[in-house]
């Protein structure tokens, strides 16, 4: 059985584990998961944790956007820091994932 959540921008919730599916009923997110370089990002954050090097090698974009675009999906809870560890070289990774393996956006018209 899929585990689905319901999400809006004013939402504030703590990620504890991944859900099957999030379904957008806001429509204040669908600009914000359907932006080129968020939903490219979220993308690679669906089945595996990245830090923004990882992203960095696999999407070609500059760590300054992706930190950007990550701490706005963050903000709208759409993604979160999974863990924290240090490198070889003593440097500390965070690791991001997005809090769903697929997001569906749901939007009613009155």
């Amino acid at each position: 059985m899929s585990k689905n959540t319901n999400i809006n921008s004013t939402e504030k919730q703590e990620i504890q584990e991944i859900k099957d599916k999030l379904i957008i009923t806001d429509s204040s997110l669908v600009l914000i998961v359907l932006h080129d370089k968020k939903k490219l990002i979220l993308e690679h954050l669906l089945e595996k944790d990245m830090t923004i090097q990882d992203l960095r090698q696999t999407i070609g974009l500059n760590p300054g956007t992706i930190k950007r675009h990550l701490d706005d999906l963050k903000k709208h809870n759409l993604v979160f820091e999974s863990r924290i560890e240090k490198n070889d070289y003593n440097i500390t990774m965070k690791y991001y994932r997005a809090v769903a393996k697929s997001f569906k956006i749901s939007i009613q018209i009155p």
